[in-house]
């Protein structure tokens, strides 16, 4: 680790690599800012056995209630913040989590609840959100088939566009 990354707390640049969505025209959603809705409808469109990776949390309860409910990471995800290096839970992407989540965040408001969000399965990012639930569109994996992005963009009330990642 490099002197600068361990006096100003950065992540070194031989931890920024990781797995990233592969997909050259990924389908892209319009961007949402209601975190419950999102986290609701990921299910539906994600398979069994999924783990939704939540990084950079800027509000301490939501960082304890992240890390009650993280499991010990499968792979590594590539980081979106390298200064200063950013907290990242892996949570077990279930229509159970995700509702209660969903309910811990409508009991426990947060103005900022993280700044990525990805999920991956066996290893492939499914799922890429950098600077989520602001004004950037996330990205996923062709291999998910239309009706059901379509269906998750609808829940979402987003539009859906095939783009570059």
């Amino acid at each position: 680790m490099g002197f600068f990354a361990r006096l100003f707390g950065a992540v070194p640049k031989e931890e920024w690599g990781g797995i990233r969505l592969a997909d050259a025209d990924p389908w892209c959603v319009s961007p949402t800012r209601d975190v419950e809705r999102f986290v609701r409808a990921l299910p539906s469109l994600m398979p069994s056995g999924s783990v939704v990776y939540f990084e950079d949390t800027a509000e301490p309860h939501v960082r304890q209630y992240l890390q009650s409910v993280s499991v010990p990471s499968q792979v590594r995800v590539a980081v979106g913040t390298i200064w200063p290096r950013p907290d990242g839970y892996h949570v077990p992407l279930t229509a159970e989590t995700m509702e209660e989540l969903a309910a811990f965040l409508e009991q426990n408001p947060a103005g900022f609840f993280c700044a990525h969000c990805h999920v991956y399965c066996d290893g492939v990012v499914l799922l890429q959100w950098y600077d989520a639930f602001t004004n950037v569109p996330m990205c996923i994996s062709r291999t998910i088939g239309a009706d059901a992005v379509a269906r998750f963009g609808e829940a979402l009330g987003s539009s859906v566009s095939v783009g570059s990642a």
